[in-house]
């Protein structure tokens, strides 16, 4: 899509972002950002490209009028048939996209029983045998054994008063709950800035978590 100087200096002013900051995140430089915006220039499709996913990766969109942020989009999933559609999603994530993924509360035996032994296996199998660049970390309750996961990704222990009913992922820009009352219900939240918000605690209660066993 085409953007005016005008909507790009719009948008730093809405993240109050420097030119530098800017440069860094697009993977520019700051002189060609510079001479952009005071027209000197005009940018390649390609530097375009990366000026507009800077901007969306951090929660923002151009429309005719300017920019905004973007609004919140969920989504939820229900029953076993939802919950084999989200474990697709974290998969095609993986797949596709790679980087961090972050679950906390896990109590692997519910999971199981919830997705059902045979899809569980599916997953697990289609998760191990990714090439792509991607981190799997996994807390769950102190003293769990069960590491169905452990050939793709890495379990700490969490006390026992520090674990919770609800567990979480945070992938990709996503963050999602998952409720296992009488059916399962996964709420899913695609927003940079939460999804970050989320991992950087996740990983601030990995740091302090147990090594288990494996």
């Amino acid at each position: 899509m085409e953007i005016t100087i005008d909507q790009i200096k719009a948008a730093r002013a809405l993240l109050d972002w420097t030119q530098d900051d800017l440069a860094n995140i697009a993977g520019l430089s700051k002189a060609s950002i510079q001479n952009y915006e005071i027209k000197k220039t005009e940018p390649n499709s390609t530097s375009l490209y990366k000026i507009i996913e800077a901007f969306s990766s951090h929660g923002l969109e151009f429309i005719e009028e300017g920019v905004r942020r973007k609004t919140l989009k969920t989504k939820t999933y229900r029953g076993q048939r939802g919950f084999v559609d989200f474990m697709n999603l974290v998969y095609e994530t993986a797949r596709n996209k790679g980087g961090e993924f972050c679950v906390s509360n896990v109590d692997e035996t519910i999971f199981t029983e919830r997705l059902g032994q045979e899809n569980d296996n599916d997953y697990t199998a289609r998760m191990k045998s990714l090439n792509t660049n991607y981190s799997f970390r996994i807390l769950i309750k102190e003293g769990d054994t069960n590491f169905v996961a452990s050939d793709y990704a890495e379990y700490r222990w969490i006390a026992d008063n520090d674990f919770h009913s609800v567990p979480f992922y945070v992938f990709g820009d996503n963050l999602a709950f998952l409720i296992f009352n009488e059916v399962t219900t996964i709420h899913v939240i695609n927003n940079p800035e939460i999804a970050d918000a989320q991992r950087t605690q996740f990983n601030l209660a990995w740091e302090t978590a147990k090594e288990t066993d494996v």
